[in-house]
């Protein structure tokens, strides 16, 4: 009896996690849209400020549940792709060294409470079974992308092969983003900026799913 009401919580978890990533930019389109042409016009008068507030937000996002779609498109509407790509990626890098500096040296109770214990140990077994490849292709999956940097340094990952492994995996995430950001610029479309902060993260997210219960049969 005590499993399901842990079972329930996790879900609870990743469904308001899920609303958060999916579902802010769909509901508040309009806000986003105007967001993104503040976002656009403050990149344009304060380009290093502009880049450090989106490098410390993904940076950030292992402790807060920032909606990494919407941040990582808009860094590629406002820089283009070439520098659009560097500065999501330092983000993503930030942000994956402070979840594997948190497993290995913070305590893992700290890790479990941020987390959840049972979506910890989930990504601890991934990370394990996987190495270096859970975190090459978990990098564009919402909530996945935060516990397998942490899993990782729980489990002890050498920190050479951990960061090879997430600097491959978050330039292609950086590369897809900005690429998504900067053709919505250049189009001018509202279409592709809601693909990049909506329908990137819960392709990805729906892929790893169906991986996961295929892995299960």
């Amino acid at each position: 009896m005590a499993e399901r009401p842990s079972l329930l919580r996790r879900w609870l978890m990743i469904i308001g996690l899920l609303a958060i990533v999916v579902g802010v930019p769909l509901i508040f389109r309009e806000e986003f849209v105007a967001i993104s042409d503040r976002v656009l016009a403050a990149a344009d008068e304060r380009p290093f400020a502009a880049a450090a507030l989106i490098v410390a937000a993904l940076t950030l996002d292992v402790f807060l549940p920032v909606p990494n779609g919407v941040t990582n498109t808009l860094a590629g509407a406002a820089f283009g792709f070439a520098l659009g790509t560097f500065v999501i990626w330092l983000g993503l890098m930030g942000g994956s060294t402070a979840g594997y500096a948190l497993g290995r040296w913070g305590a893992r109770p700290l890790a479990a409470r941020l987390l959840g214990a049972d979506d910890l140990e989930h990504a601890h077994r991934i990370a394990e079974r996987a190495g270096p490849v859970a975190l090459i292709v978990s990098r564009p999956v919402p909530i996945l992308c935060e516990m397998t940097p942490i899993a990782a340094g729980i489990a002890g990952m050498a920190f050479g092969h951990f960061l090879f492994a997430v600097a491959l995996g978050n330039l292609g995430v950086g590369v897809v983003y900005a690429a998504i950001g900067a053709a919505a610029v250049e189009r001018t479309s509202t279409e592709l900026l809601m693909l990049g902060a909506i329908g990137v993260p819960l392709a990805a997210w729906l892929g790893w799913q169906a991986i996961e219960r295929w892995r299960a049969r």
